[in-house]
């Protein structure tokens, strides 16, 4: 009888976890209740837009969503779920595939490879878990993206686009990767996102007629709106962190926050207005930050790998932060940039100063606490969510992915060949 390797009994086991997670996280009601009861009312012929569910959470998805995902409706609530977390399940390793092929992990030695994964896992768990334990949709609009974006970038120009245009159908999130692909001469993809869009904002009309199509995609915009109060005034909830709930809390001293706790933690109390004002500045500041990470001059192709990789995380990292409404499972779309940072400390610490060194590594493990001390100590949870502690954790990122930048002579040399292309 052939003895079964240590390598198999790692993934048997590795399998039996996940299956009892799945199971286990199967019963819960989760967002997919509140996804199914708005794709059960607009198949109705009813305005799933202007109704609550689950005590007061709005439907906030695409009419071509609601009906993709309505025949779980139809299986039995525990089924349904199962289902649809055992998708997530196969998205994440295929993210996680995506991702891997940036970096050259079979040059890392057995210590480094294992410091990786581990490091990397420790500063996603919080955020995995909270997309399981919500039964979220954030792994499939961070799949839609990073495959849509390496089927584009690999010449497969339809299929990618067709996924990133799914991606904004669903969750006008991934739009920030359109002026992206312009920037990398991309015109053919952005043409097709754009086409793609606009095709399935009217496929829905076949299904449930085009006049109640149309009414329904216009009550979902007025709930979308940007200029709409509640989303700059953006404490609806507890637990939402953004760029907007940030300074809403800082910046006002009465903001209609029910569940404040009586703790001050405004530094100013400016209008509503002035609000706006810097809300919207600070969101361009963070976007415009975009062009040190590009380096290059518009209408460039030819870069590396890890160029790409960087360029991609930096703006996945944007989502969470200039977007309202953002809950802790929607900071899975910082991991690509903290991914990269784990990888550069681990193969460049050697060639970094002893100081600079010191300096990262603490930064990282405050952000580490930031984003993951609800996950460590959670009986102190209200109060990190009143602080907003988490958007913090996340902001300091941002510079620190900006050092850990520093283009290799290689790199450089690929640049330069690119500029002259």
């Amino acid at each position: 009888m052939q003895k079964i390797s240590k390598t198999s009994i790692y993934y048997i086991l590795g399998g039996i976890i996940v299956l009892i997670f799945l199971l286990v996280n199967a019963a819960r009601r989760g967002d997919l209740f509140i996804y199914e009861s708005g794709a059960k009312d607009i198949l109705a012929g009813k305005d799933a837009y202007g109704m609550t569910y689950a005590e007061g959470f709005h439907y906030f998805y695409s009419t071509l969503f609601a009906i993709l995902i309505y025949p779980l409706t139809f299986l039995p609530v525990y089924i349904g779920n199962l289902i649809w977390l055992s998708l997530s399940t196969v998205l994440l390793f295929r993210i996680i595939i995506l991702i891997s092929r940036y970096f050259d992990i079979a040059a890392l030695t057995q210590k480094q490879r294992i410091l990786f994964i581990v490091l990397s896992a420790a500063f996603s768990a919080r955020f995995v878990l909270a997309n399981f334990h919500t039964q979220q949709i954030t792994i499939c609009i961070i799949y839609l993206i990073l495959e849509g974006l390496q089927l584009i970038f690999s010449g497969n120009k339809w299929a990618g686009a067709l996924l990133i245009a799914l991606g904004i159908n669903i969750k006008i999130l991934p739009v920030v990767f359109l002026p992206y692909l312009l920037y990398r001469k991309e015109f053919a993809a952005s043409f097709l996102i754009v086409v793609f869009y606009i095709a399935m904002l009217f496929l829905p009309g076949f299904v449930l007629g085009f006049a109640q199509n149309k009414i329904l995609t216009a009550s979902w915009w007025n709930l979308l709106n940007p200029t709409n109060t509640i989303h700059n005034l953006d404490v609806d909830e507890r637990s939402f962190h953004s760029l907007s709930t940030l300074l809403a809390t800082l910046l006002v001293a009465k903001v209609p926050d029910q569940f404040a706790l009586h703790i001050r933690r405004n530094i100013m109390d400016i209008s509503y207005d002035h609000l706006v004002l810097v809300l919207n500045s600070t969101r361009l500041v963070f976007i415009s930050f975009v062009l040190y990470f590009l380096r290059t001059k518009p209408f460039v192709s030819k870069i590396s790998k890890m160029h790409r990789y960087v360029e991609i995380s930096y703006l996945l990292l944007l989502v969470p932060l200039i977007f309202p409404h953002q809950q802790d499972y929607a900071f899975l779309f910082i991991v690509p940039a903290v991914i990269y940072i784990i990888y550069y400390l681990i193969t460049e610490h050697n060639s970094i100063p002893s100081r600079k060194f010191t300096i990262l590594l603490g930064s990282m493990i405050v952000s580490y606490l930031l984003c993951n001390l609800s996950l460590i100590l959670g009986e102190f949870r209200d109060y990190y969510d009143h602080f907003k502690i988490l958007t913090y954790g996340a902001l300091m990122i941002v510079p620190i992915l900006a050092i850990c930048y520093p283009l290799k002579k290689k790199e450089h040399a690929v640049l330069t060949a690119a500029h002259g292309a």
